[in-house]
């Protein structure tokens, strides 16, 4: 990747920040395009579940990469042609994900994958704005605006315990995907490989803890740390 990445913008942060939803509304609003990879890292997850692969072989999973494809439409998710937008917010895909993107050599191929498709999109003078774990420090490192998107884990498990459902979700409890939220916490800091930052202030990034932010002044947080980059 050249170092000249003027038309990206690398949002990180821990499971349930945001980041997908404000990374879609901030595309839209810049009319840029959303560079959602956790997704690539669900559709894998979703792969290994409906295969019955066992992700401790790392060569089983790394041949299940290499057969799938991936096509992100705004809001839309396909795996091999197939719209799995729904099947990724599974808990049992959420519950999996950190174990194959634990893996070093699916990360490694996953980065070429995102920096490929976010280089097409730079190259017709689109804003991308990618967001995952290790975006500003792996895949587009050079990126004009870099941000690291958290709130408290209270209530990043209550955001994602309503995308379950809620009450109305018979099957699960807060207490379960806080409980949840608390453990991808620990092995996204913890893991070897590409761990998720722990001082990003220090590493360049615009801190933004959204926890008592509204989805519209989150994304107008980002858009005034835009602004004040390209100025």
């Amino acid at each position: 990747m050249t170092k000249d990445l003027v038309n990206a913008i690398a949002i990180d942060g821990p499971v349930a920040a945001g980041k997908g939803t404000i990374a879609a509304l901030l595309a839209k609003r810049l009319k840029g395009f959303h560079l959602y990879t956790g997704a690539m890292y669900r559709c894998l997850a979703l792969c290994c579940l409906e295969r019955d692969i066992d992700v401790t072989k790392v060569d089983s999973v790394l041949s299940a990469l290499s057969e799938i494809w991936f096509d992100l439409d705004g809001d839309i998710v396909y795996l091999n042609d197939q719209d799995v937008t729904e099947k990724l917010k599974q808990r049992s895909v959420t519950q999996l994900v950190p174990k194959v993107a634990a893996i070093g050599k699916v990360r490694e191929e996953m980065v070429k994958r995102q920096q490929e498709i976010g280089r097409k999109k730079m190259d017709m003078g689109k804003v991308v704005v990618a967001e995952g774990r290790d975006v500003a420090t792996k895949i587009f490192p050079d990126a004009r605006l870099k941000i690291f998107l958290t709130a408290r884990p209270e209530v990043r498990a209550k955001r994602r315990y309503e995308q379950m459902g809620g009450k109305n979700n018979a099957t699960i409890t807060f207490e379960d995907i806080l409980g949840d939220t608390n453990e991808r916490d620990r092995r996204d800091y913890e893991r070897k490989v590409d761990p998720l930052v722990k001082n990003p202030e220090k590493m360049g990034y615009t801190l933004i803890d959204n926890s008592d932010l509204t989805e519209d002044e989150t994304v107008e947080a980002v858009v005034s740390a835009w602004n004040s980059h390209i100025k």
